[in-house]
């Protein structure tokens, strides 16, 4: 099976620089709408199985011009949720750092396991994505290509499985708005083919500060 990971098309939050967004209702830009269309073009001759997405807007919004040029099924997925940020939903680092100072500095001394208040931590995504993937193996051997459209803390918890990155490693990848990196099932095991449109191992991804990944 060929597997597409899609990271959603630009939305306000993003152009402003909002690190912890909000899961759902965010709505894209105009750039993100003609990204949404150009993405839409560069899958338009890919023989698409089946699109799972989560359950934003902007994963919706960013699909939506795909799924006029296709008949394709589209699955809504809440696995494939942007991470709750509980307390620091809408903020910037800088402002997350300082309302909650403390809150803000135990995270960083163990991103993986740390539970913002309200909120998830990168474990419990891994948790989400461990079911999702087990159920995505189970698929018939009919659909053999998929397109998934997700978020930035969601395509950083598939490096960590799929490439067993360090959570540091896969925190300093910048994966751009409508970014694709494709892997493929070999063996029972997930092989990275290109990571941000890049032949992997991957190469000018690092995380760009101007624009915010979720």
């Amino acid at each position: 099976m060929e597997v597409y990971l899609i990271r959603h098309a630009q939305t306000k939050s993003n152009l402003k620089g909002i690190d912890f967004d909000d899961r759902k209702a965010t709505n894209l830009n105009k750039k993100g709408i003609a990204q949404a269309k150009k993405l839409a073009h560069k899958f338009v001759k890919v023989k698409i199985d089946k699109i799972f997405i989560s359950e934003s807007r902007r994963s919706y919004q960013t699909a939506l011009p795909l799924i006029k040029l296709k008949s394709v099924p589209v699955v809504r997925d809440a696995r494939l949720n942007e991470a709750d940020f509980g307390i620091f939903s809408g903020l910037t680092f800088e402002m997350a750092k300082r309302k909650y100072p403390e809150i803000y500095s135990t995270r960083l001394v163990d991103k993986w396991n740390y539970r913002i208040p309200k909120g998830e931590s990168f474990k419990d995504v891994s948790k989400r994505l461990d079911s999702f993937l087990k159920n995505l193996k189970k698929e018939p051997s009919s659909i053999r290509t998929v397109l998934i459209i997700t978020h930035g803390t969601v395509l950083k918890v598939f490096l960590v499985k799929f490439l067993k990155f360090s959570l540091k490693k896969a925190d300093s990848v910048y994966f751009k708005n409508t970014s694709s990196s494709s892997f493929k099932f070999k063996n029972r095991k997930m092989k990275a083919e290109t990571i941000n449109g890049s032949l992997y191992p991957i190469r000018d991804t690092l995380k760009n500060k101007g624009i915010s990944q979720r």
